[in-house]
């Protein structure tokens, strides 16, 4: 059994047995909601052990950064790097888990798992900070239709820091100067096929054109293994093989770019040493940023149900296409609902 957030980091946020909420049980014949609450020890999901052990570095090396960002170190872009693999490993992970623990009602079928889905598509964090010195751990926006349909937004909060995280291909491709997609489009197995042309060598600001809303510093990163990967590795390389392009990757040869930096209008590339550039500089109400964190995540969940409507569906069969477009249909209508009950809860202070 594999806890999909570790235990190192369930027992860094408080005691291992507490109990906690996991949203809502699915396919009940009450009427209402009832909620899901079991101690954090238990959330924990069958796992194979070549799987399990795995991603042992990656969770060794995430454990001393994320410890550091607590007491506010310094860190620098290999740290960064590996803190962004760590949030893929985790978003999807809690991806299949929450599928597993609802026995998956809408009948999805993952195309990929965790190992397939770590620094293979563009990715990015916002980082927020609480007042106080508070102990706990939060995820946000993992328990709604739009995130089994496309488990690219979530929120995890991890004592006073909390942490928007996203991925989706090409999410920052066009607006970081990359080779980016003209038209994407549905294939039959409903992966995303694309048509790229040459990037434009400069970055656009801002990065993502849907403003984020909470000061704090936004870490950005260009990955385009995937690209090259679904275009059939050498045709889709020598896009990429540019001097710009070049010039901004920490390994090329993966399709790995280097990370940049926001705090208010400022972009930059990340330090390559240690440094507290991470760190936001606004210290925000502790209840205020949970609702609003909250908010953030389903707005953003319901961005990426935008781009999936951009999408061409013209090569999907009728009834793949149906159900496509019912599943985005009932992702919307969850995540509208869910912001005016957050909203609504707000304004009553509740």
């Amino acid at each position: 059994m594999e806890h999909v957030l570790p235990q190192w980091l369930i027992e860094l946020t408080g005691n291992p047995k507490r109990i906690a909420g996991f949203g809502y049980y699915k396919g009940l014949e009450k009427e209402g909601l009832v909620k899901r609450k079991f101690a954090f020890s238990a959330f924990k999901f069958p796992s194979c052990k070549e799987c399990n052990q795995r991603f042992a570095s990656l969770e060794a090396s995430a454990k001393v950064i994320v410890e550091k960002m607590i007491s506010e170190g310094p860190l620098s872009e290999s740290d960064l790097n590996v803190l962004l693999d760590w949030f893929d490993k985790v978003r999807i992970g809690l991806w299949l888990g929450f599928l597993y623990l609802d026995k998956n009602p809408l009948g999805i079928s993952p195309h990929f798992h965790i190992q397939h889905r770590i620094r293979q598509h563009d990715r990015m964090i916002a980082i927020f900070k609480a007042d106080g010195n508070r102990r706990g751990l939060n995820i946000s926006g993992c328990d709604t239709v739009a995130f089994s349909q496309t488990p690219s937004c979530f929120c995890l909060r991890i004592n006073s820091l909390f942490f928007l995280n996203m991925s989706y291909p090409n999410l920052l491709a066009r607006r970081m100067g990359f080779p980016f997609p003209v038209k994407t489009y549905y294939m039959e197995d409903e992966r995303l096929g694309c048509s790229f042309v040459r990037g434009r060598n400069r970055i656009m600001r801002p990065v993502l054109k849907r403003p984020i809303g909470i000061k704090g510093t936004e870490l950005y990163q260009t990955i385009f293994y995937g690209n090259i990967v679904s275009e059939g590795g050498g045709k889709g390389k020598s896009l990429y093989d540019t001097k710009y392009v070049r010039d901004n990757c920490m390994v090329w040869e993966e399709g790995i770019g280097k990370i940049y930096v926001k705090k208010d209008s400022e972009v930059g590339a990340c330090n390559t040493c240690p440094s507290m550039e991470w760190l936001p500089e606004r210290t925000h109400d502790f209840e205020e940023l949970m609702f609003d964190v909250q908010l953030l995540t389903f707005e953003w969940q319901s961005y990426m149900l935008e781009k999936i409507g951009e999408s061409s569906m013209e090569l999907l069969s009728d009834g793949k296409r149906r159900q496509l477009i019912s599943l985005t249909t009932i992702s919307k209508y969850e995540n509208r609902g869910m912001l005016k009950l957050l909203i609504k809860a707000k304004r009553h202070g509740i």
